[in-house]
């Protein structure tokens, strides 16, 4: 019986190292909103992969193969920094487009377990994300896909690339997009905002 006990002990152990030692959990983001506007007019506005003007914190895009898969397209934020992203998936009868996070420029480096860290103007890595847009009657209804992990892929990550700032910096940003989207077509609805890991 000793035995059976001791054998527990050490499974029990070993269970609970191993769920607190784990890396990062990819998350799924979702934001979506619904338009007063037909697709097609919301669609003019974000159809193009070297256009970000729609959304608030880019200052200027250049693209080098336009809406072609492979398209690399450099992204200057009103900050300066810069998201370079690569076009995946291009799909103009579907109203979407899929793309990832290929480099960033840095924010800041910080002194993290013994190591200089980067922390990128966008906390994330392996980041790939997709907008569409759908009609539904004379409205439309427009969502924003990402999948992530957060900034620091090690255990035990600073405050400035765990989940939370993963998080926070990517709904910030799809939110105001979105918002913005529909105030440039005179409608003021709220976003709708879904997380999961």
């Amino acid at each position: 019986m000793k035995k059976v006990w001791i054998f527990v002990s050490l499974a029990l152990l070993f269970f609970t190292g191993v769920s607190n030692a784990h890396g990062p959990v990819r998350g799924k983001l979702t934001v979506s909103i619904s338009i007063d506007a037909p697709a097609e007019k919301v669609w003019d506005i974000i159809k193009d992969f070297d256009d970000m003007s729609w959304l608030p914190v880019v200052e200027s895009t250049k693209a080098d193969k336009g809406n072609d898969k492979g398209s690399s397209r450099v992204i200057t934020l009103k900050d300066g920094g810069t998201i370079t992203e690569e076009l995946k998936k291009y799909d103009a009868d579907k109203m979407s487009y899929k793309y990832k996070i290929t480099d960033m420029s840095t924010v800041k480096t910080i002194q993290h377990a013994g190591k200089d860290e980067d922390i990128p103007v966008v906390p994330v890595e392996n980041y790939q994300a997709t907008i569409t847009v759908k009609p539904k009657g004379d409205k439309s209804d427009v969502t924003w896909v990402a999948t992530y992990y957060r900034g620091y892929v090690n255990n035990n990550p600073p405050a400035e690339l765990n989940e939370e700032a993963a998080d926070k910096a990517v709904t910030g940003i799809f939110t105001d997009g979105l918002t913005n989207l529909a105030k440039k077509l005179g409608d003021s609805s709220d976003v709708t905002v879904k997380m999961k890991r």
